[in-house]
C-alpha cells in the first residue's frame, strides 16, 4: 500500500511541476479572467466614453401615415432615433443614407389600420428589422385606439393578459416551464462537455505518461520495485489528483474574474439554476467515467513502445468519447428518445447520456440505480482486465499492434504471476 501512495504522490507531483502544466494553467486562468471582463477590456482599449449613439432611421411617409411618422420621431425610449424625412421622397432618403446621413430608411404607406412598411438596410442583423417592425406596430396600435376613443380602462381590459396556470396531472408529476427547461438545457450542455473533456484529456495524459516511461526505459527500473498493477492504479489516481488541482485553479480564476467584473449573476445561478442533486450526479459520473476510460488508456499506453505511438493507440478510445458527446448533443433536443435510453446503459456512453437524461427528463430512481450499478461493475471488470494487460504490456517492446499486442501482453502477464 505504501508503494501505491508513493506512486500517486510521484505521478501527481511530477505532473504539477512540469512547465506545461504551470504555463497552461496560468494562461487559461488569465484568459478566463479576461473573458469574464471582456466588456471592461473592450471599453479600456476602445477609448469610448458615455452612451453609444443611436442609429438613425429616415422615415418616409405620406399624408395618411403622417401621424405614425410623428409618433416615431418623438419615440425616445427605443433603440433607434427616427427622423421624419420632409420631402417624402424615398429615392432621396436612400441616397442620403448611402452618403452617411442616416443608417436605415423606413417607408410607410397605407391608412393607419393597415400600414405597409418597407425597411431598407444592409441586412446583416435580422434583429434590427424585427425591432423596427415592433416599433411601427406599437405606434399603429396607439393611433388606432385613439381613433376608436377607447379610455385607459378599456385599453387595460384589451391588453390585460389572461391568468394561465399549468398543473401536474398527478401528485408525483412535474411541470417544466420554459425558464426551467432552458436552465436545465444549458447546465446539462455545459457539464456534458466537461465530462467529455475530463475523460478525454486525462485519459490521454495517462497513456502518454506510461508510454513516455517505457520509451525512456524508466519503466524497467520502476517495475523491479513496484508491482505493475499498483503502478497503474497509482498513475490513474495521481493524474486524477493533478487534474482536480488544475480544475480547482481554473474555478478559482473564474471566481476572481467574477469579483473583478462586479457582476451579481453568480447569486442567481447558485439560487435558481444549479441543482445540488444534479451536481452530485455529475461528480459521480465524472469520477466513474474517468476510472473507466483511464483504465483503458493506461492499458493502451502500456502496449506502445514509443510516446509517438500514443495517439494511434488511443484513437479507438477517442472515437468512443466523441460519439458519446455527439449523441449527447443530439439528445438534448430529444432526451426521451428510445435510442438515448438504450445507449445510456452502455458503460462507455453512460457518464454523458445518463446525466443528460437526469438533467432533462424524469428518470425513475430504480433505473438510475441499475445503470450506475452496471457502470460500477464495468469499471471494476474493465480495470481488472486492463491491469492484466498492463502487467504484461509494460514488458513489451516493438512495433505497436492492437490485436497481437493484447494477446502477447496477456501471455506475459500470466507468466509474471
Amino acid at each position: 500500500m505504501n508503494n501505491f501512495w508513493v506512486t500517486v504522490a510521484h505521478t501527481a507531483g511530477k505532473r504539477i511541476r512540469t512547465k506545461a502544466f504551470i504555463w497552461s494553467t496560468a494562461v487559461i486562468a488569465v484568459l478566463i479572467i479576461g473573458l469574464m471582463n471582456i466588456t471592461t477590456v473592450i471599453d479600456m482599449f476602445g477609448g469610448e466614453d458615455g452612451e453609444t449613439e443611436k442609429s438613425t432611421i429616415a422615415v418616409v411617409y405620406d399624408t395618411t401615415t403622417a401621424d405614425v411618422a410623428e409618433l416615431l420621431s418623438s419615440y425616445e425610449e427605443g433603440e433607434f432615433s427616427y427622423v421624419a424625412y420632409p420631402d417624402s421622397d424615398l429615392a432621396a432618403a436612400k441616397q442620403a443614407t448611402e452618403e452617411g446621413e442616416f443608417t436605415y430608411v423606413l417607408g410607410l404607406t397605407g391608412d393607419p389600420s393597415q400600414i405597409e412598411a418597407e425597411f431598407f438596410s444592409e441586412g446583416t442583423d435580422f434583429t434590427v428589422g424585427e425591432t423596427v417592425r415592433m416599433d411601427v406596430q406599437r405606434m399603429k396600435e396607439t393611433i388606432v385606439t385613439n381613433e376608436l376613443g377607447l379610455n385607459e380602462e378599456e385599453l387595460a381590459m384589451i391588453y390585460n393578459p389572461i391568468v394561465f396556470n399549468e398543473r401536474a396531472l398527478t401528485n408525483e408529476g412535474n411541470i417544466e416551464t420554459e425558464e426551467s427547461h432552458m436552465q436545465s438545457y444549458f447546465m446539462v450542455y455545459g457539464l456534458v462537455f466537461v465530462i467529455y473533456m475530463v475523460i478525454l484529456l486525462f485519459g490521454s495524459m495517462i497513456a502518454t505518461e506510461v508510454a513516455t516511461e517505457k520509451s525512456s526505459r524508466v519503466m524497467e527500473l520502476i517495475i523491479s520495485s513496484v508491482n505493475p498493477i499498483t503502478q497503474m492504479f497509482g498513475k490513474i489516481i495521481g493524474i486524477g489528483l493533478a487534474g482536480v488541482l488544475n480544475m480547482a485553479m481554473l474555478v478559482l480564476a473564474a471566481y476572481v474574474g467574477y469579483l473583478i467584473s462586479g457582476e451579481t449573476y453568480l447569486e442567481t445561478i447558485l439560487q435558481d439554476m444549479l441543482e445540488g442533486s444534479l451536481l452530485g450526479y455529475a461528480l459521480i459520473l465524472i469520477v466513474l467515467g474517468y476510472l473507466l476510460y483511464g483504465g483503458v488508456a493506461a492499458m493502451l499506453g502500456a502496449l506502445v513502445s514509443r510516446a509517438e505511438e500514443v495517439n494511434q493507440a488511443i484513437q479507438p478510445l477517442v472515437f468512443v468519447a466523441m460519439i458519446a458527446l455527439f449523441i449527447s448533443i443530439t439528445g438534448l433536443n430529444v432526451p426521451d428518445a428510445t435510442f438515448i435510453k438504450v445507449l445510456s446503459y452502455v458503460p462507455f456512453f453512460t457518464p454523458q447520456l445518463l446525466f443528460l437524461r437526469i438533467g432533462m427528463t424524469s428518470v425513475p430512481t430504480w433505473e438510475i440505480i441499475v445503470i450506475l450499478t452496471v457502470l460500477v461493475l464495468s469499471v471494476i471488470v474493465m480495470n481488472l482486465l486492463a491491469a492484466r494487460i498492463y502487467k504484461g504490456g509494460v514488458l513489451m517492446y516493438g512495433k505497436f499492434s492492437f490485436k497481437n499486442g493484447i494477446k502477447q501482453a496477456l501471455r506475459l502477464g500470466k507468466r509474471e504471476r
